[in-house]
């Protein structure tokens, strides 16, 4: 799966005051799905298998209108921790998606914000084994049959 691996890029959200408009527009252009999530008042988008997909929301009046892109981590508050060691900032506190994992929205040196995610499955630190390959086994010999 895409961007569940520390520090990959794993979801991308695009802000709309017109979700139908936007599914037609990019399922127009790029193909992509759509799951509405109504309990959630967004819309998720699978930009194809391997891919990173993402979302639609409208976000609350005042909010800044642009397109967010999350960084899976491995542990949310240790690396929200080191933002500031490094010359960023923490802009939100924790939030939690019910069922899928938490995020915070935080900014580099030069105020570019992006969100830090963390899924409640861990993301692998690693590149997992590759599984033993075993050569086939070699059919038993036929009994003879006697006469």
């Amino acid at each position: 799966m895409a961007g569940m691996k520390h520090g990959a890029w794993c979801h991308i959200e695009i802000p709309t005051g017109n979700p139908e408009s936007s599914k037609k527009f990019y399922s127009g252009l790029f193909g992509w799905s759509f799951t509405h999530v109504p309990e959630l008042k967004y819309t998720v988008y699978n930009a194809g298998e391997g891919e990173i997909g993402g979302g639609l929301f409208d976000p609350p009046p005042g909010a800044p209108r642009h397109i967010t892109n999350y960084i899976t981590v491995a542990d949310l508050e240790a690396a929200a921790r080191k933002v500031p060691e490094f010359g960023g900032r923490v802009i939100t506190d924790r939030m939690e998606v019910p069922g899928m994992g938490k995020f915070r929205i935080v900014a580099d040196p030069d105020g570019n914000s992006f969100g830090l995610w963390q899924p409640n499955l861990p993301a692998p630190s690693k590149k997992a084994p590759a599984a033993k390959r075993t050569a086939p086994k070699k059919p038993a010999k036929a009994a003879k049959k006697r006469r």
